[in-house]
């Protein structure tokens, strides 16, 4: 059974009696104001995620016994906007039922980038080709000249949920960055540009090792959790140029690991970088992540 146009969680705003289906992404059980335990889900398809919450006449914690997260189920209930003409949304749940293979149609709810792979690809490639540094080159290639690196780079989510949460996001996150990092060599001459272009595209190499995906959900892998992506991309960055035949300067290290290291900006921010960023370079990048980030994050959240 396809889900039907207005059904995707993109189309959902407008105040309505649902019976559709989802993949129950995650389950909780929370507490209301009166002391009842209710349950909040995240339910996802192909379009987005959504937040839906079930209020059950009987024990909150027998029903979520039973829920086989991350699977599709059958999902009877209303939207709701709170507060009213907010854009607000969320599905008020009054029943769910899992659904069998066969019962659904699994390309409703495989989420990927909108944009073509190999146009993507070929950006980074094309970049690389025209670099001048033999060392920053050489680097690059040793990545994306080896075909299972690239197919995983390209099909790899950049988050769980803030930005770019699909498969292809990393390489159009990726992309992007690079992108505005060509703006600002055009404004800002003075920038390293083969410096800059290859933090900006190693940056977030670490979510290929940070995230555990399928084709319905993303979760933070255990090593992820335990070393973030700004470690794991310094690591696998260091790792690599080791394993080079030639000997990367020192001083050319150094600036690149730093730009990994710090492109979550300032330490006090508490974003995750170990050291704020101290050159142009890495200041350069810090804002075109973050600008990329926050601005295909708040789109994604107003369409979703």
């Amino acid at each position: 059974m396809l889900k039907k146009e207005e059904d995707f969680i993109e189309n959902l705003n407008t105040v309505k009696r649902i019976n559709t289906s989802f993949v129950i992404a995650s389950a909780t059980i929370k507490t209301a104001r009166n002391g009842k335990d209710y349950l909040e889900f995240s339910l996802t398809d192909k379009t987005g995620e959504i937040i839906a919450r079930m209020f059950p006449n009987r024990d909150a914690h027998d029903i979520f016994e039973n829920i086989n997260q991350k699977s599709i189920y059958a999902v009877t209930g209303n939207v709701d906007e709170f507060p009213r003409n907010s854009q607000n949304f969320s599905i008020k749940i009054d029943s769910f039922q899992a659904l069998d293979e066969g019962e659904y149609h699994l390309d409703d709810f495989i989420r990927t980038s909108g944009k073509d792979q190999e146009e993507l690809i070929d950006e980074i490639t094309s970049t690389i080709k025209g670099m001048e540094n033999v060392y920053f080159k050489t680097l690059l290639k040793a990545f994306f000249c080896d075909p299972e690196f690239s197919q995983e780079f390209s099909t790899a989510p950049s988050a769980k949920i803030h930005h770019h949460n699909y498969q292809g996001g990393l390489l159009e996150h990726t992309v992007e960055v690079l992108q505005i990092c060509k703006t600002a060599c055009q404004i800002f001459p003075q920038l390293d540009q083969d410096l800059l272009y290859t933090g900006a595209i190693l940056h977030d190499v670490g979510k290929l090792k940070a995230y555990d995906y399928d084709l319905i959900s993303i979760d933070i892998s255990s090593e992820g959790k335990m070393l973030d992506h700004l470690f794991i991309s310094a690591d696998m960055v260091k790792e690599k140029i080791n394993s080079l035949d030639m000997d990367m300067p020192e001083n050319l290290q150094t600036l690149l690991l730093h730009m990994v290291l710090s492109h979550h900006g300032e330490v006090r921010n508490g974003w995750g970088s170990p050291v704020d960023p101290k050159t142009p370079e890495a200041v350069a990048l810090h804002h075109a992540d973050n600008l990329d980030a926050k601005v295909k994050g708040l789109i994604q959240k107003l369409k979703g």
